[in-house]
């Protein structure tokens, strides 16, 4: 769950340098939780100690791990129990939180979602994730999972693939969790709906020297930020095309990508293209949707701590072909990349999918040209 320290209490203290303070905090859409860090004094409302507490979930103190370093990468128990970053670890060995996590993933589908993304999975033992998987299963009626419901997991296997994926011991991702999932209850073809994005693609796949599972369980795409940022990840991309903190080649990038949906030597099923936003050069790494704004922060820690503010820029723009952070000779910081925009990177998105090719003014001239009548809709409104 969320950080620990960045709760509804309403003081919370360090002592770095000097005695730091800072005030209350509540999630997006306006529930309170409470956590244990950065505490020094009772609970204001309780008058007890502080403990971890969400109760839109409702998940309590119990619901958790204690709280413990994540200190190693190599051993599966750590992985699970250890507290990622500071945030509030679930017991996931409970029943009640696995049921929790399992009704979630049912609510979304019944809002219309048909897919999910595991964030962070290699910090549940395989085991406890089929049997969250099991119990969706159960929620939706106990038959197959739905035809165009997929999963898949994020698991960086780093220098841990054989702990992580190539062997068969009790923390594997690879034939150890496929094992798992049947064990519950799954069906093959519930199996082969849950996939594996490793860290693998496209540098060092197959990371084993062959694939552990079927490839069609691989979900690859060609980065995320972790990869474009030297030292933030284990998953490093080398020269593989990135582009939005490091190289800042959007012709390279292109390249790679458009290859990731033409390669035909193994059964992808799930191709990821990352469109997100480049970073700013003075180490902001905020997305640009105003939250960032060092203008919007009015306490005195932040007039004199504030310095990686990143600038609002609207998301949508219909007039983007994609790569608008620019190329390594004209580079925009605190921008939209939209690189799911690129004509040339659609095409091979849509040749992947034996579709036609489309042109410029196919992909986008009705877009913008109902853009600009909403434009011109909203200055008659203001003129009026």
């Amino acid at each position: 769950m969320a950080g620990n320290g960045n709760d509804m209490y309403p003081d919370h203290r360090n002592n770095q340098g000097s005695c730091i303070h800072w005030g209350p905090k509540n999630g997006s859409d306006g529930s309170p939780w409470w956590t244990t860090g950065w505490q020094y004094q009772d609970n204001p409302y309780t008058g007890k100690r502080p403990g971890l507490e969400f109760p839109s979930v409702p998940y309590t103190a119990s619901d958790f791990h204690c709280e413990r370093s994540l200190n190693s990468w190599t051993d599966g128990n750590i992985l699970n129990y250890g507290w990622l970053t500071g945030l509030t670890d679930l017991n996931t060995e409970k029943e009640y939180v696995q049921q929790r996590i399992a009704d979630y993933i049912t609510d979304m589908i019944t809002m219309g979602v048909s897919g999910i993304r595991i964030d962070a999975a290699k910090h549940i033992n395989p085991y406890w994730l089929a049997v969250i998987f099991k119990k969706l299963k159960d929620n939706l009626g106990g038959g197959e999972l739905p035809d165009d419901f997929t999963a898949y997991l994020e698991v960086l296997f780093g220098g841990e693939k054989d702990l992580l994926y190539c062997g068969d011991g009790f923390y594997s991702y690879g034939k150890n969790f496929e094992n798992k999932m049947r064990e519950v209850g799954l069906s093959g073809g519930d199996v082969f709906k849950i996939k594996i994005w490793g860290s693998d693609y496209p540098k060092e796949f197959p990371i084993c020297g062959n694939w552990n599972i079927d490839s069609g369980r691989h979900a690859i795409g060609l980065d995320c930020h972790d990869d474009q940022n030297p030292g933030s990840s284990s998953r490093d991309m080398g020269d593989k095309g990135s582009v939005y903190i490091k190289e800042r080649n959007a012709d390279k990038h292109r390249g790679f990508t458009k290859d990731m949906f033409y390669r035909t030597d193994a059964n992808w099923k799930i191709k990821l293209v990352l469109s997100s936003y480049s970073f700013m050069d003075n180490g902001g790494a905020g997305f640009p949707d105003g939250k960032s704004d060092c203008s919007r922060c009015t306490g005195e820690q932040c007039k004199n701590n504030c310095h990686k503010s990143v600038p609002y820029q609207k998301a949508y723009n219909p007039s983007s072909t994609g790569y608008d952070a620019g190329s390594s000779w004209n580079w925009k910081q605190g921008t939209y990349t939209r690189v799911h925009r690129d004509r040339e990177i659609v095409n091979a998105m849509r040749s992947w999918m034996g579709l036609s090719q489309l042109s410029e003014d196919q992909l986008y001239g009705a877009e913008r040209l109902k853009a600009k009548k909403n434009e011109f809709i909203i200055k008659l409104i203001i003129i009026y």
